[in-house]
């Protein structure tokens, strides 16, 4: 019986592991598109909350929801409108937080008034992504960024 359930443990932390070697790649793909997408033919990129600006490969990816909610981590439609992740600066990523309610102001300057609600409303559904779902964004966001300039 013991062993049994040494080898359901086991597979399941191996679950666990592919999982969050999934979500880290697609953090990255992800990352580096919205990055470099948000810079212009010099590779410079405004922050997305104080509008500084530097190159894109040293800006972070902010999030306007925590990335603890799954239902928008990976939320980035700008044509839709809705736009969990941006362009930020490491003092205002870092430092100050994430500045959400500068970004929050920005989203809804930008995509129309009522952007960052709906988002919020959004980050608070519950949504699971398998492996494969999470594999198949990270090519996506992979394939963009090598069509990026």
């Amino acid at each position: 019986m013991r062993f049994a359930y040494r080898v359901v443990n086991i597979q399941f932390l191996k679950m666990v592991v592919k999982k969050s070697k999934a979500k880290a790649k697609l953090d990255k793909a992800l990352s580096d598109y919205v990055r470099k997408s948000s810079a212009d033919e010099n590779g410079i990129a405004n922050c997305f909350t104080c509008l500084d600006r530097k190159s894109w490969k040293l800006m972070d990816c902010g999030h306007f929801i925590t990335r603890a909610k799954m239902s928008t981590r990976w939320l980035y439609k700008p044509s839709e409108g809705l736009v969990n992740v941006a362009c930020q600066c490491k003092r205002c990523n870092g430092f100050l937080g994430g500045q959400q309610y500068v970004f929050s102001k920005r989203l809804d300057a930008i995509y129309g008034e009522g952007t960052a609600d709906k988002i919020l409303r959004m980050s608070n559904e519950t949504v699971k992504f398998s492996i494969a779902d999470l594999q198949e964004m990270t090519a996506h966001y992979n394939d963009l960024f090598r069509k990026l300039p």
